[in-house]
């Protein structure tokens, strides 16, 4: 049976078949500058070979979504927030400056205002649609309020500094209590960033008063922000209090009060993260602001003289408390936040605690004691590492630059004991902080032991050479002598330490033995490195003949421990008990 391809009838057969399909039109709206593709396949329909593009909207059409929005709404809302509060400065103290009415009009008439303004928000907020025009009434009223108290107790002395804040405390609690009744952080904004540019004017500068009410603000907001995710309310009143606090450490010579207000200022801003982290969605945001809250005390410490330190320390113990105690409900990024702000403590504080020739040991000795307690930080420890090597690092450096480098390249080194002994002290603690913190890397990164053990080493011979040298200078007063002896010292003191590393590795196995060696081969090369490229010229008579002798014979002996050790693996493979060969 014949069956003819793709079921087309044979030629000749009959009448040629008609395509009863026809392709559909396109569809309307479509222009020739929009090529339509028709498909001629039944079952698919055709479409446009482009997107369609839909118009932009005008300006007009913009201006209307944001009024839909309630945009515009809250722009000239916060605008005339604005307006309001400057006219109330203006009668509280542009008036007073120019004699316009009697004191009392003014105060009377600015209170009255105001409150007729949060009277009036209260009224209008009474429904949920409303409140965005209510949230800018009552702003404008809490803040007229309270500018109308700093004004009667810093322009015009009618309160004392205690009922001036007792009553800002209050006023501001009103308001805080409509917004967490509102649910409102623009409320709290809006009182809030006013405050931080209007006070200062009515107080006419940056005083204890400012300070202290900013202070009693920051700490009244606290309980209106617990279990809402309000980050920009606590940036805001963080600021409020910082930057304040900042221009007075800087303007005053009352040590003992701005020692207090950096204190309480730090208090204030941890316990207020500490309380908000749980409820916010960036939680080390939260920290971090929280850090900020130092910067006075910071910038102050040149001027605390002794008092420095222990201020610093204070401040340092604070973040540290509340960086490790909190570990079951706060997260870690937010705790290494209050970490970072303690160190940052810890390192201005090194700086302050010794005079600059022992500057460099003090901060090795920081590193040193941060790499103690790494081990026992917890999910904090990689952090209390990195610290304790940055301290290191840094301590080293400013050894170098105090005076180390010109004593390692120098016969005519003009110092006294007092350098020489700092330099000393500042070798023998950085020597244990690098072996130690070398020593805690290679325990956490085992892949990575020999590279970090090179480095130590490295670190580790300078420190050396530091501190035979400054030895040598105690020693003698002669330089040259001192120079060619600490030098001499030097190399030799290298090649018993690599003989004591590559001893030490025998008895070990696996990593340990592979640092061990890797630190002792670095160590030995360096030494004979040194003993021909630069003791070789540098020194003569019998420093030079003593640090060859010395390392040759070091050399000799570690040539035959090692031997006797292949000759006696050599006996056993050999033995009763050995292998086969293969």
């Amino acid at each position: 049976m014949n069956e003819t391809p793709h079921n087309h009838p044979p030629a000749g057969s009959g009448p040629t078949p008609v395509n009863r399909f026809t392709p559909p039109s396109p569809p309307t709206g479509y222009t020739p500058a929009q090529p339509f593709v028709q498909y001629q396949t039944q079952g698919y329909p055709p479409f446009p070979s482009q997107p369609l593009r839909r118009p932009s909207p005008t300006i007009g059409q913009r201006i209307s979504k944001a009024a839909e929005s309630g945009l515009i709404g809250k722009i000239l809302a916060g605008v005339g927030v604005a307006i309001t509060l400057a006219g109330i400065v203006m009668l509280l103290v542009l008036a007073a400056q120019a004699g316009l009415l009697r004191p009392e009009v003014r105060v009377v008439g600015g209170g009255v205002l105001a409150a007729a303004l949060a009277g009036l928000g209260v009224w209008t907020g009474r429904t949920a649609e409303r409140r965005p025009g209510a949230v800018a009434l009552v702003a404008t009223g809490i803040a007229g309020l309270l500018f109308d108290v700093l004004a009667m107790s810093t322009v015009y002395r009618w309160l004392p500094d205690i009922a001036a804040l007792i009553i800002a405390g209050l006023i501001a609690g009103i308001g805080l209590g409509i917004a967490h009744r509102w649910n409102s952080q623009t409320l709290t904004l809006m009182v809030s960033i006013p405050m931080l540019v209007l006070a200062p004017v009515v107080t006419r500068g940056v005083d204890e008063m400012l300070i202290g009410f900013l202070l009693v603000y920051a700490a009244t907001t606290l309980w209106i922000q617990v279990g809402r995710n309000w980050l920009t309310v606590f940036i805001v009143n963080t600021a409020a209090v910082m930057f304040p606090s900042l221009i007075f450490t800087q303007t005053s010579d009352q040590l003992w009060l701005t020692n207090g207000f950096a204190l309480a200022g730090i208090a204030i801003a941890i316990g207020s993260s500490l309380l908000l982290v749980r409820s916010a969605t960036h939680p080390e945001v939260v920290a971090l602001a929280s850090g900020f809250a130092a910067a006075p005390m910071l910038f102050a410490a040149g001027s605390l003289g002794a008092a420095a330190p222990a201020v610093l320390a204070a401040g340092s113990a604070m973040y540290l408390v509340v960086a490790f105690s909190t570990t079951r409900f706060v997260p870690r990024a937010a705790r290494i936040m209050w970490l970072g702000a303690a160190i940052v403590h810890l390192l201005v504080a090194a700086g302050y605690v010794l005079d600059t020739d022992y500057r460099p040991s003090a901060l090795m000795v920081t590193g040193l004691l941060l790499a103690v307690a790494a081990p026992f930080a917890g999910d904090l420890a990689h952090g209390v590492r990195v610290a304790g090597t940055v301290f290191s690092g840094i301590g080293v450096l400013a050894l170098t630059g105090d005076g180390a480098l010109h004593q390692l390249l120098s016969t005519q080194l003009q110092s006294d004991d007092g350098t020489h002994a700092s330099l000393l002290v500042g070798g023998l603690m950085g020597l244990a902080a690098t072996a130690l913190i070398a020593w805690s890397w290679a325990d956490v990164y085992p892949e990575s032991a020999p590279q970090l053990t090179v480095a130590g080493s490295a670190v580790g011979l300078w420190l050396i050479t530091t501190a035979t040298l400054a030895s040598a200078h105690l020693i003698t007063p002669d330089a040259d002598a001192a120079f060619r002896a600490g030098h001499a010292a030097a190399t030799i003191t290298w090649g018993v330490a690599a003989a004591a590393a590559l001893l030490w590795a025998r008895r070990l196995t696996g990593t340990d033995r592979v640092v061990a060696l890797t630190a002792g081969l670095a160590v030995m090369a360096a030494a004979i490195a040194k003993l021909f490229v630069f003791d070789l010229a540098a020194l003569d008579g019998i420093f030079r003949v003593i640090a060859f002798i010395v390392v040759g014979l070091i050399l000799l002996g570690l040539g035959v421990s090692y031997a006797a050790k292949l000759g006696e693996s050599d006996t056993s493979d050999t033995g009763p008990h050995a292998r086969p060969a293969a």
